[in-house]
């Protein structure tokens, strides 16, 4: 699970609204994955950035090597919108690991389906905006596929059992109009609509396949009984990206929310007993901070730990390797003066400025949109609570005020920069505390991943009968299991504290560590 734009100062200000909103101070709230027994921290530079982007850090952490700014599925030997250069740097990703040992595979997002991150999981560019064959060079698109056609005509991703998020456009022709906003038209200058393809395709091989476009269809789809269920779905559910949770039209007729895509993509899944790689974004944390907007990236935060929640409801814990970190981090800054506790984490510190004496938000960005002289300055509330008589009119108009607030920003940018710091990087499960703790690169996360779920080169660790519990590597090297209170209610109470990892020593007898001088 990737938060995209998930860093620290996200996390800490999504648990306080959490708190808050649950009508508590705030500080003392938790997480679903705070509970989780392994914390690290990765690091995010590109090959050739020391701020991290998103198409080149989801390569580094799906594929497991550094890639330059802007390429996709590629190593550094890649050029940044150069065809020729995608030849000789193609690298696979965990999808890929995971469908050769028979495995199930999903993709979810509340992005588009070919948008930057999950694009790192099936295909190989040497641009990501290279989402359709209209923003391909045209010197370039008969050797280079885009990244809609890679995801519906090659390996990996023409076998990836569940695929849900948004980005009609960039499967449909230009004379197509959308069918859920007639007034937009496909992006394809081919003259394809490769949703058709895929459905072609499915049948054409004999698989049970379905295409959605609406939260009933889809539920309905996940519903099925087991023999007429589909075993391929393709839901795309929005034009370009899904929208935001606070805006998402919840009927049967709007879009799912990540959550329930999360559990729609485990009801198939989970029927394939060689086990499955799911993939997970909540994309648009990412686009929030973006706009300096900070009501929905908390939001967006939130919306993914009901993803999670939903996924812990569903599998195994002891069984199930879960990862949640970030791609890379946001400009969020969480600061204040003898901040009281409680204070709305959305709203202004208790102290004005000692130098102009005018008020200022706790939560502030380092660059964006928000620069404005004087400041940008929020009223004192906490969103989703308004001073307003609920029901009301005004406390409408109050929440909406609320949600689409812009937080100041010290330097003027119209698109809000990423940061460059670490990111958490929080896990339980088989051998999570063994290999997932302390600083790491982005890149050993998916290597770590495939040793303990027996992939690629470690795909000979689990023949012959052995698994991550009964049978390690060598008996010698088995410490004591961690136990964490987490469990399928995470956050409830009243449960036992379940096992969920058993913390391995590596092969040659050593501890594993993550870390060390050959970081790259």
């Amino acid at each position: 699970m990737v938060g995209d734009g998930m860093g620290v100062s996200t996390v800490t200000a999504a648990r306080i609204l959490r708190g808050q909103r649950q009508g508590r101070p705030g500080e003392e709230a938790t997480l679903a994955w705070d509970r989780f027994p392994t914390v690290g921290l990765a690091k995010t530079y590109n090959a050739d950035a020391q701020v991290g982007e998103s198409s080149a850090c989801a390569t580094a952490l799906m594929c497991g090597v550094k890639a330059n700014f802007e390429t996709v599925g590629l190593d550094a030997r890649a050029r940044f919108e150069n065809c020729g250069s995608t030849y000789a740097s193609r690298v696979p990703s965990l999808l890929s690991w995971a469908q050769q040992e028979g495995k199930a595979t999903g993709v979810v997002t509340n992005t588009r389906l070919t948008h930057a991150t999950p694009a790192a999981l099936f295909a190989h560019a040497a641009s990501r905006y290279w989402e359709d064959d209209g923003k391909v060079p045209s010197s370039s698109r008969r050797v280079c596929k885009d990244i809609a056609r890679q995801l519906v005509e090659d390996e990996p991703g023409r076998s990836v059992n569940v695929l849900l998020g948004g980005g009609r456009r960039h499967f449909l022709p230009k004379v197509a109009r959308d069918p859920e906003a007639p007034h937009e038209e496909g992006r394809r200058l081919d003259g394809r609509n490769i949703v058709d393809d895929w459905v072609r395709d499915k049948k054409k091989r004999g698989l049970h396949a379905q295409y959605v476009w609406t939260k009933a269809q889809l539920q309905a789809a996940a519903a099925t009984a087991a023999p007429q269920r589909p075993d391929y779905i393709l839901g795309l559910f929005a034009y370009s990206h899904m929208d935001f949770e606070a805006d998402r039209d919840a009927g049967p007729d709007g879009d799912p929310s990540l959550a329930d895509m999360t559990r729609a993509a485990l009801a198939v899944l989970m029927r394939n007993p060689r086990g499955f790689f799911l993939f997970v974004e909540g994309g648009r944390i990412d686009h929030a901070h973006h706009y300096n907007n900070a009501y929905r990236a908390l939001d967006e935060t939130l919306a993914l730990e009901s993803a999670l929640l939903a996924a812990m409801e569903l599998v195994d814990v002891t069984e199930t390797l879960i990862v949640l970190t970030a791609d890379h981090s946001h400009v969020l800054t969480l600061g204040g003066l003898a901040t009281p506790r409680g204070n709305p984490i959305l709203g202004v510190d208790s102290k004005v400025s000692d130098v102009d004496g005018m008020p200022y938000s706790t939560l502030l960005y380092g660059n964006g949109p928000g620069y404005s002289v004087p400041r940008t300055v929020p009223a004192n509330l906490t969103a989703g609570t308004p001073h307003a008589a609920p029901g009301t009119t005004a406390a409408a108009e109050e929440d909406e005020e609320a949600r689409n607030r812009v937080h100041g920003a010290a330097v003027p940018r119209q698109w809000a920069t990423h940061g460059g710091e670490d990111v958490p990087v929080y896990s339980q499960g088989p051998l999570a505390g063994a290999l997932l703790g302390g600083v790491m690169d982005q890149t050993f996360l998916p290597h770590a991943i495939a040793y303990i779920a027996c992939l690629a080169e470690f795909a000979d660790r689990c023949k012959g009968g052995g698994d991550n519990y009964t049978a390690p590597p060598m008996p010698q090297m088995c410490v004591a299991p961690e136990v964490s209170s987490i469990s399928s209610g995470a956050g409830s109470t009243g449960h036992s504290p379940e096992v969920v990892a058993s913390s391995v020593m590596a092969d040659h007898g050593k501890t594993m560590h993550s870390s060390g001088s050959n970081d790259d």
